[in-house]
């Protein structure tokens, strides 16, 4: 089960000062704008030292500050990723290495700590990153995630509305090919329809400018997707959406519902019924449903040719 708001977008960045760019981007500009309130807490110097494995009782920084990780993997099939603490010093050296020694995976794990200097939630931390695709390291994923215990978005127009904007601004920023928001993926694992299908990121993710990897509450579609279900009017017509929006691009932004919290019943099953030309075939079985994805039940693409 995942439960948290995952927002991802899927591009193309084969030249090294392409990926450059859009990845430090990412790590710091669409940071700030994601997770704002952790900002001066990075800042600060010396950074949080994070949990003493001898002291389990021993503050991870100072009071209300910010305590951070960084997860990196080097090699393309290498080890597990190397954890370390956050530090302005190690952030700059990543930053310095994005064109010319890039690693194939970053996470920055984020926490907030209380007056004690312990972290607000010890099991749930907000995240930026991104993946190298390691057989096709021409396709970065980025991607940020916000648990609700962290970030109060059930249920909060406000917030969702915000992620949904920010979805669009950094969908034309990176020139993704893909994009979704929503609470039933997972950067690992893939979209809820993935999961269903027994697909993998590492071979969606390369095809996602042509075929849709999901249909999710809010989706970025690429002019290619956006012509073969018909364009902005048809889909507006067809009564699945609450909005079509059309990015600069040609791209085209989908919400579903107004809230994702509605985005539940028949909702998915004319979402897919719109999408369903550039969706992969594949039937979501009810036994293998699950109640957290929000799939159409016994749907599949290839029932709508």
């Amino acid at each position: 089960m995942t439960g948290e708001l995952l927002l991802e977008l899927n591009c193309r960045t084969g030249r090294a000062e392409d990926f450059a760019r859009s990845a430090g981007a990412w790590l710091t500009e669409a940071r700030a704008e994601f997770f704002p309130e952790y900002e001066a807490g990075l800042a600060a110097e010396p950074a949080a030292r994070g949990p003493d494995e001898e002291n389990p009782d021993a503050p991870w920084g100072p009071s209300h500050g910010v305590c951070a990780q960084l997860l990196l993997q080097r090699s393309a099939h290498g080890p597990s990723m190397r954890q370390s603490r956050y530090s302005r010093r190690t952030w700059r050296r990543l930053l310095s290495a994005l064109g010319s020694s890039p690693p194939y995976a970053c996470v920055l794990l984020m926490h907030r700590l209380d007056a004690r200097g312990h972290p607000e939630d010890h099991e749930h931390a907000v995240s930026v990153e991104f993946e190298r695709l390691p057989d096709h390291p021409e396709w970065t994923r980025f991607a940020a995630s916000a648990p609700p215990a962290l970030v109060p978005w059930r249920e909060s127009e406000e917030v969702q509305q915000r992620w949904l904007d920010l979805l669009a601004t950094w969908a034309v920023r990176l020139d993704a090919a893909y994009g979704h928001l929503t609470d039933d993926a997972d950067p690992a694992f893939g979209t809820a329809l993935e999961r269903m299908l027994n697909l993998f990121p590492e071979d969606t993710v390369p095809d996602s400018d042509r075929t849709l990897r999901g249909y999710a509450w809010g989706t970025v579609c690429s002019p290619d997707v956006a012509a073969r279900v018909g364009g902005p009017q048809v889909l507006r017509s067809s009564g699945a959406f609450h909005e079509v929006a059309e990015l600069p691009g040609r791209r085209l932004l989908l919400r579903a519902t107004p809230r994702l919290e509605q985005y539940a019943g028949d909702a998915p099953a004319r979402v897919l019924r719109a999408l369903a030309p550039a969706l992969p075939p594949g039937r979501t079985c009810l036994e293998y449903l699950q109640p957290w994805m929000r799939l159409a039940p016994d749907g599949d693409a290839a029932d709508y040719p």
